[in-house]
């Protein structure tokens, strides 16, 4: 009895979920690393090359949209209340009559909105892209062994990064120095080289390890990979994937025709 079900569960799909690969638990995570991918780039050049304010706004809210079908909407959470907190800080200093003073936070509060839709978006691409998938799917596309190597230990190489940031914080706590926002904000140098100068000796470390345990694996040998999921995009991925460059192309035409909307001041 296992036998069937395992050769039913590698076998092609049969059922309508499966030919569409939905599934109501994970959403928008299960689509094709490949359309994860163009999505990703697509909508980065667009809000490089856009400046509204409000062209931002309705991208934040794209990308909250792809959170809400990918059943993480309150990992998005953060996101959002990072952008209210930086929109309502904005306003605060608009209020400031020093003139150089306000120019120069604008630009700095300014450049922070305009990153936070693309840093959400990235981390759902890194969140939800597996790394095996994501070779095999890159070698049916005949990509070069060396730059699926070099993206391979990239999607793996910044999840673990994330993970270093917190055993270095909790290194710094045991030695009684605190990486609290306050300090940030009062002494940014020192606690810059605290996080900085660790992370940058591990990262090193980290990235030969990641590579070796490519290596390990197999990923420069000769014969063809297997993989136990069967990769392919679907008309409904396909559908997503142009629904969502047609609105990323009508959000760059919209940021250059609207009058400013000053949503922040």
């Amino acid at each position: 009895m296992s036998s069937n079900a395992g050769s039913v569960s590698l076998t092609s799909p049969t059922n309508t979920n499966n030919v569409f690969k939905l599934d109501k638990k994970n959403g928008l995570k299960d689509i094709d690393p490949r359309v994860k991918i163009i999505i990703t780039l697509a909508f980065s050049t667009m809000l490089f090359c856009t400046a509204q304010e409000l062209t931002i706004l309705i991208s934040l809210l794209m990308v909250f949209v792809i959170f809400l079908f990918s059943c993480m909407a309150k990992k998005s959470i953060k996101f959002i209340v990072a952008y209210i907190i930086i929109v309502v800080f904005n306003y605060v200093i608009n209020l400031i009559s020093i003139e150089s003073l306000t120019v120069l936070l604008s630009a700095i509060t300014y450049t922070m909105l305009k990153f936070i839709p693309m840093v959400m978006l990235s981390y759902w691409l890194f969140s939800t892209v597996r790394v095996n998938e994501l070779i095999v799917a890159l070698e049916q596309m005949k990509i070069p062994k060396s730059m699926i190597l070099s993206l391979a230990v990239l999607f793996r190489f910044l999840p673990t990064v994330t993970e270093e940031l917190g055993y270095i914080r909790d290194t710094m706590k045991m030695r009684n120095i605190d990486l609290s926002f306050k300090r940030v904000i009062l002494q940014p140098v020192k606690t810059t080289e605290y996080i900085m100068i660790p992370l940058l000796l591990r990262s090193v470390k980290i990235s030969d390890e990641l590579a070796t345990a490519a290596l390990t694996r197999g990923i420069d040998g000769e014969n063809k990979r297997t993989s136990l999921r069967k990769l392919y995009i679907s008309f409904p991925e396909i559908l997503f994937a142009v629904l969502f460059i047609l609105f990323t192309a009508f959000l760059y035409q919209f940021d250059r025709q609207i009058i400013e909307f000053p949503i922040m001041r």
